[in-house]
């Protein structure tokens, strides 16, 4: 027995052979091109791009009447001009370092300057209410006639 042994051990080992290796060949891979057949359906005709324009809001319009704490200080100045001398005279710096202010909401300048925001208002709306001063008229004179 001690044969049979042996001799299967080698049969087993003597079956199992390495292969040698198969050489990569450098080279180019052929993809497959797919050719579409025209269809019977009709030609599809390019169309030309629509500019989507947002939808038309109405611009925000400042009134007398709507003159409140929410209202931005740089829209009232271009509204109402002569509301400028009051915010001046309550604190607004107009200089070019400090021209983040006319973004400000008249709730957030009373805050920032220790104001009342129902007394400034109220002083904004009474000037922009008061019509604007007229320039005198120049009266035209007639030459005496010699």
């Amino acid at each position: 027995m001690a044969k049979k042994r042996a001799i299967s051990r080698r049969t087993k080992r003597s079956g199992k052979k390495s292969k040698p290796a198969k050489s990569v060949k450098a080279g180019r891979v052929k993809k497959k091109t797919e050719t579409k057949k025209p269809s019977a359906v009709t030609p599809q005709v390019a169309q030309k791009p629509t500019n989507v324009e947002p939808p038309a809001r109405e611009p925000y319009v400042i009134t007398v009447e709507s003159i409140r704490g929410d209202t931005a200080i740089g829209d009232l100045l271009v509204t109402f001009p002569r509301t400028r001398d009051v915010l001046v005279r309550k604190g607004l710096r107009l200089e070019a370092e400090d021209a983040g202010d006319i973004y400000m909401t008249l709730d957030a300048f009373s805050a920032m300057n220790g104001l009342e925001i129902v007394s400034l208002v109220q002083e904004i709306v009474e000037v922009a209410r008061a019509p604007p001063p007229q320039p005198p008229i120049a009266q035209i004179v007639a030459a005496p006639i010699p």
